[in-house]
């Protein structure tokens, strides 16, 4: 119930099941973390033992939380304040089983600690559970308000603590530092429209939409807009829209527009979800899959509409089946099986990923019953050298320059001259 007004903390629609909100204060378990001598020093990690040499390891490390420490110095000076991370999603607590019910777990992260620690078990706090037969959608603030009240408060007073590390009493304060989802819960945390016409919350109204008459799809195709101007695949045409990219890239807004003025960054994309999705896509065209493959006879047609690869386009025949012209990445059977053999007689150390056998079906010449680090592991390390014998040069190429994207952009430290290049 709200101290205030004595309404619930769960919003009620006449003409929708009413959702079901578990709130778990956060106050209380900060200071209980406190109480403990070895929590409370891990919880200055960021500001006594980590290793400042300008590479990317941390959080800490980043740009965006000196800013905060210049803009505002009382906090920044006391090491022992806490800098969170938010992260939800939507999940079904009965499997495949049912889907008749959804439940959106609240996280809250801390960045304070070592990254050997931050996505411990122990550290990661559940906040609030809120439970419905539908998602909460762009109602989710709403949900939010009792977790957003303590936040605003550890932010503006803040709370006394005891450390017992130090022996001391003191003020805690906690900010929060940004929030961790998919692009879907990303749209419903931010505000932004991340579906429809205009589905980039950096282009926005100048979003470059194409719309797929025969995959019923919305394309975006104005990413080229971000390379530099001497780019040479802003001359590409038949590889994009048929078009060259003269555009400039839109500036996204600033964080005195977005009332955020110290984060640089305000929502983190799932790099494990992103990468997974990639991934399926990848793996799903190569074998062929129903309903993973994005090359099918609907997205010849949309080249064929869009005067693009004229020689993949469909040749009917009368009386039998339309006919594909075979892709550069098209496989035959044969090397469909050289593919999942390949993956098929992987084998790893204990604990470095799950059985990668059992993951491969030769029956079928498919993977099944993938996770999403599954795909982490396939995608960095073992699809580029599955794919050596089987795919053209430039095809071959191509795919292992995105495997080794993610590997870069996952690696535990990073060079921040290195990424422009990525």
């Amino acid at each position: 119930m709200c101290p205030k007004c004595s309404a619930p903390r769960y919003k009620k629609k006449e003409t929708a099941p009413t959702k079901t909100l578990w709130y778990f204060p956060i106050i209380p378990r900060f200071r209980r973390t406190y109480r403990n001598a070895e929590d409370a020093k891990n919880l200055t990690w960021h500001a006594n033992e980590r290793v400042v040499d300008g590479m990317l390891r941390h959080p800490v490390d980043s740009p965006q939380w000196a800013k905060i420490d210049h803009d505002y110095p009382n906090f920044g000076k006391e090491e022992r304040n806490l800098y969170l991370a938010l992260s939800t999603d939507g999940i079904n607590p009965h499997g495949i089983q049912s889907s008749k019910l959804t439940s959106w777990p609240v996280m809250l992260l801390i960045y304070n600690l070592p990254p050997w620690l931050c996505m411990k078990r122990k550290y990661m706090m559940l906040t609030m559970l809120i439970s419905g037969p539908k998602q909460p959608g762009n109602d989710i603030d709403i949900y939010l308000a009792p977790l957003i009240e303590d936040l605003k408060h550890l932010w503006e007073t803040g709370v006394e603590v005891y450390d017992e590390y130090k022996k001391e009493s003191f003020k805690l304060r906690a900010m929060l530092y940004g929030t961790i989802n998919d692009f879907p819960a990303y749209g419903n945390l931010s505000g932004y429209s991340v579906k429809g016409k205009f589905a980039c919350p950096i282009c926005e109204d100048g979003t470059h939409l194409i719309r797929l008459d025969h995959c019923m799809k919305n394309v975006f195709l104005g990413h080229r807009r971000f390379l530099n101007t001497n780019h040479r695949f802003r001359k590409w045409r038949k590889a994009f829209d048929g078009e060259s990219e003269e555009k400039r890239a839109p500036l996204p807004l600033t964080g005195d527009q977005l009332y955020q003025k110290s984060l640089y960054v305000r929502h983190f994309l799932d790099v494990m979800h992103i990468e997974k999705n990639v991934f399926e896509s990848v793996i799903g065209t190569l074998l062929n899959l129903s309903g993973k493959s994005k090359d099918g006879i609907n997205a010849r047609l949309d080249l064929q509409s869009m005067g693009l690869r004229n020689e993949l386009r469909p040749v009917k025949r009368e009386g039998k089946r339309t006919f594909l012209p075979p892709a550069d990445h098209t496989l035959s059977r044969k090397e469909k099986n050289i593919l999942c053999k390949a993956l098929h007689n992987v084998k790893v150390p204990e604990g470095y990923s799950s059985n990668i056998k059992s993951l491969v079906s030769m029956k079928d010449l498919k993977l099944k019953g993938l996770k999403s680090h599954d795909c982490h592991v396939l995608m960095e390390n073992f699809l580029p050298v599955a794919i050596r014998s089987i795919l053209p040069e430039n095809v071959r190429w191509t795919i292992t320059k995105l495997c080794f994207f993610f590997k870069a952009i996952c690696s535990k430290v990073i060079d921040p001259e290195k990424l422009p290049t990525l």
